[in-house]
């Protein structure tokens, strides 16, 4: 009788466990595509100052500085997963890999995003146009807008799909975590306008 009662124990345990892991792979997905959301939006702002450079230029600069936090934080929950199904953890592995394209874009998208934000990091550090500097910037934002482009339209039901699970969530606790998602995409929005305030200074003496 106390061999079955420990058995049941233990099964109830495991039961637990592997819904708290498949919680973790839901929660890594709201994450991924709360950030991706984040990211869009204020690519779409960005857009606008590229159009109007001569006008927008501050604006372009202070934008592109307060991307760099989220896009890392995306960068890291996407790199999460992207370590977890390669080091064969069985529900992760369970969930299945991307599509076959865009596994094979992910490293380019990877690249092509540290480049642009590196560049222009790197042209408003020295404070001037640089022309070996800018054209790499916007060669990497031309490759990379294509890329980005073609996950974004891939992904977007599953984005549209996860944000509505943790809009739900909130309220039903379906999926654990939604406190720290938040925070770690507001810790990203206030780390971003912390950066873009802290180099507002270069940003205004930068000479076009």
């Amino acid at each position: 009788m106390r061999s079955r009662n420990t058995s049941r124990v233990r099964s109830l345990v495991w039961a637990e466990h592997r819904g708290d892991v498949a919680s973790g792979i839901e929660g890594n997905e709201i994450l991924t595509s709360a950030t991706a959301a984040l990211i869009v939006a204020l690519l779409m702002a960005e857009g606008v100052t590229v159009i109007h450079m001569n006008g927008l230029g501050i604006v372009h600069m202070f934008i592109g500085m307060a991307l760099i936090p989220p896009v890392l934080l995306k960068l890291a929950s996407t790199g999460y997963r992207f370590v977890r199904y390669y080091t064969r953890s069985d529900t992760y592995r369970a969930k299945g890999p991307p599509l076959l394209p865009l596994r094979v874009m992910a490293p380019v998208l990877t690249v092509t995003t540290i480049a642009v934000l590196a560049t222009g990091v790197l042209l408003l550090a020295a404070g001037h146009k640089d022309g070996t500097l800018l054209e790499i910037h916007k060669v990497s934002f031309i490759v990379w807008l294509v890329v980005f482009g073609v996950h974004l339209l891939v992904y977007l039901p599953r984005v549209v799909h996860s944000l509505r699970a943790d809009w739900g969530a909130a309220r039903r606790q379906a999926v654990p975590g939604a406190g720290l998602r938040a925070m770690l995409v507001a810790a990203s929005v206030g780390g971003g306008v912390a950066l873009a305030l802290s180099l507002l200074s270069d940003m205004n003496s930068w000479h076009g």
